[in-house]
């Protein structure tokens, strides 16, 4: 078996090199996106990095299912992983014994510059790493060998940006579920993958109109447009629904945030409590009781801010709110939307709303965080148009801005 490593300016590109050389029936154990500043990037270049399989020998496979274990020696690409996992551990118990100070041979050390030496180590870290990659992934791929239309699904889901381990997840359901004729139908597999994607997106439950009080709160870091995503939701209740609707703001911090709700409460005849503390939220819920709907605007805060984010808690409490919608940006990275729900998490959120869709590159990283919160989605925003530019979330519209390339080749 021989594993290689291809790069491109996209998935796309990286993986056609490897077919070009291993041919169709190489199998892409891991992609990932190589940073700035790596050594094996020239020091400032980004791109795609590909790492393959190949066996040279392959078996011969009668059905893209997997084939039933049988109790006989391990398979060439078994042995192969065992000395990858031997290797792999010599290292982490290489450095365990070092004091986690990677040692360079004597003669090495003797023969390097400084610079050299210093990207000697980081090549050495890079092999580290692409060994521990390929282990974890085998640890849990059990793919088969693909047909030529999955390949290219997963490497579309890439692009998305949708997680390895959730692409690999998708493929192969669709690739353990569908009969050998519908495996090769572009067809068949755009529908399974985008139902799929449709699946793993929870929906807000449907508020019953007629009872008073019902009690809106939206929270969130700075920056995610919560305060014209309240005058978007106090607009449609309004105006669409026919609510008689209070608003009331806590964002007392930030410069003109009171100014601008209230422009916005005066010419929509909505009225606004202004309140600095917990106290005064509870006596503004109190005021607007007989209200159909009561929207809450809160200060935005940094998920760095431990303390802030108490102080915005006690508010919360304070309004013993009906739906607590976290608000995050679809422009947000993976790592940072994670960290914002651990963060807010304290707040108790129900629901998910994401804003800013219309400013976001893809948004494969939403299924990231429908696995991890496992909270429903309620409302997606796609520019600042009040009451306009914002939309119940469903499933279908997810799956179809993430899977865009079965969706476009079915228009």
């Amino acid at each position: 078996m021989r594993i290689k490593k291809f790069t491109g300016s996209t998935a796309k590109e990286a993986a056609d090199k490897m077919r070009q050389e291993f041919g169709d029936e190489a199998v892409i154990l891991n992609t990932r996106r190589v940073s700035k500043g790596s050594v094996l990037a020239g020091g400032n270049a980004e791109y795609v990095e590909v790492t393959a399989a190949y066996d040279e020998a392959p078996m011969k496979v009668q059905s893209l299912r997997p084939a039933k274990p049988r109790a006989t020696a391990p398979a060439a690409g078994e042995d192969v992983l065992g000395s990858l996992r031997q290797l792999a551990s010599k290292f982490e118990e290489k450095r365990k014994t070092d004091g986690g100070q990677k040692q360079l041979p004597p003669a090495v050390v003797q023969a390097a510059s400084g610079a050299e030496s210093e990207a000697l180590k980081a090549e050495l870290s890079e092999v580290k790493s692409a060994l521990g990659e390929i282990a974890q992934h085998i640890k849990h791929s059990k793919m088969p060998v693909l047909s030529e239309t999955l390949k290219n699904v997963y490497t579309s889901l890439l692009e998305s940006e949708v997680e390895e381990e959730i692409a690999l997840e998708l493929v192969q359901s669709c690739n353990h579920t569908l009969s050998g004729g519908e495996i090769d139908n572009q067809f068949a597999v755009d529908a399974f993958i985008f139902g799929s994607i449709a699946r793993r997106f929870l929906e807000a439950p449907v508020r019953r109109l007629g009872r008073k009080g019902h009690v809106v709160a939206l929270v969130g870091p700075t920056g995610v447009g919560k305060t014209t995503t309240v005058a978007k939701l106090a607009s449609i209740s309004k105006l669409v629904k026919g609510e008689n609707v209070a608003l009331i703001t806590a964002d007392t911090y930030r410069i003109g945030a009171i100014d601008q709700l209230k422009a916005f409460a005066d010419i929509a005849s909505i009225p606004l409590s202004v309140v600095y503390t917990p106290d005064e939220m509870i006596a503004a819920i109190k005021k607007f009781s007989n209200y159909d709907s009561i929207y809450i605007d809160t200060v935005g805060r940094s998920q760095r801010s431990a303390d802030k984010i108490m102080e915005l808690g006690r508010f919360i409490d304070a309004a013993d709110p009906n739906e607590v919608h976290l608000v995050l940006s679809a422009n947000f990275s993976l790592n940072t939307v994670r960290d914002i729900y651990k963060k807010f998490k304290s707040l108790k959120p129900n629901r998910l709303l994401i804003t800013k869709i219309d400013e976001a590159v893809s948004l494969g990283m939403l299924l990231s965080l429908a696995r991890d919160s496992r909270l429903p989605f309620s409302f997606l925003t796609d520019g600042q148009s009040v009451p306009d530019d914002i939309e119940p979330i469903s499933g279908d519209k997810l799956s179809k801005m993430i899977y865009k390339v079965g969706v476009e080749a079915h228009a």
